[in-house]
């Protein structure tokens, strides 16, 4: 009997990479969660031999049947979402799996503001729900293990807050929300999201002490964003200008980053992180990331 493994959030980003990661190691069939089983991004997934399934965070029997004879999950939550918040799409999730008698679930998790700072940055409802939702699944009685990206590398192709990367007269423009001097992690999410899920997948039954309830950092370098840019620059060929963008009026920019500057959210943790590169994780490189992926998106 196949052993498998229900990704949610599939065609997103990090559920992508963990579907590619799993079809390539095929220890795991995986099943891919998504609203629309008929988008195109899901028809791809099943062109690659992926079971893909329908359910939305607001149907119970519809995430019951989603993980219904799954051994694992990979759980990623949508923020900012009107018809349910992100802690119940956890909660309802981690429930239907307990029903289902899923045996590890991997999660996708932030640092909490509200509890890093001991309650005085209280609007990181971003970062908030997801820790929230961690704590939660840790007392589900599931093994579990959660993994905790930084900044996406991808964002620099896909604006988030109006922070584009634009052609200049020579090179590029890179504009960023986050603040002059902070240097924070990066992650390539589409490489290496799915190589850590799956390892976590096919190594809990073996060294559960070393992966259960914990929180790895995935994430290539902790760098500041002129770092980043020199670091793109690098990659690229080409000179990169750093903008440093406004937050007025963004309350949750403005309180994420007034956190991070007063507190460190993982000073515990290394980047990359040892504990995963001791499960055969290897993180990909930033400059690497520049002169294949962003190269080829500038060219498009």
């Amino acid at each position: 009997m196949s052993r498998i493994a229900t990704v949610f959030v599939a065609t997103g980003l990090q559920g992508t990479s963990a579907i590619h990661a799993l079809l390539k190691d095929g220890t795991f069939k995986p099943r891919a969660v998504t609203r629309n089983a008929h988008s195109d991004s899901a028809l791809a997934l099943a062109a690659l031999g992926c079971e893909v399934v329908e359910a939305t965070f607001t149907d119970k029997e519809a995430i019951k049947r989603a993980v219904t004879g799954a051994e694992c999950v990979f759980l990623v939550t949508l923020p900012f979402q009107r018809d349910v918040p992100e802690y119940t799409q956890g909660v309802n999730v981690i429930e239907a799996s307990k029903e289902a008698g899923v045996k590890f679930i991997a999660f996708s998790t932030l640092p909490g503001l509200k509890d890093i700072s001991q309650g005085k940055y209280t609007k990181g409802a971003l970062f908030d729900d997801k820790a929230d939702i961690q704590k939660y699944l840790e007392a589900s009685g599931i093994s579990c293990a959660s993994i905790c990206p930084g900044s996406f590398v991808e964002n620099v192709m896909r604006p988030v807050m109006s922070c584009n990367f634009e052609k200049a007269d020579t090179g590029y423009v890179f504009s960023t929300r986050e603040p002059l001097g902070y240097s924070y992690s990066w992650t390539w999410i589409d490489r290496d999201m799915g190589p850590a899920v799956t390892a976590l997948f096919t190594q809990y039954t073996t060294r559960l002490p070393e992966i259960n309830k914990k929180t790895f950092a995935l994430g290539s370098q902790r760098m500041t964003a002129e770092e980043f840019a020199a670091t793109l620059s690098r990659g690229l060929g080409e000179p990169i200008q750093v903008k440093h963008l406004d937050n007025s009026g963004i309350d949750v920019a403005i309180e994420m980053y007034a956190c991070v500057m007063e507190f460190d959210l993982s000073p515990w943790i290394d980047v990359p992180d040892k504990r995963l590169e001791a499960l055969g994780v290897r993180v990909g490189a930033i400059e690497d990331f520049a002169r294949t992926t962003l190269k080829e998106h500038l060219k498009a």
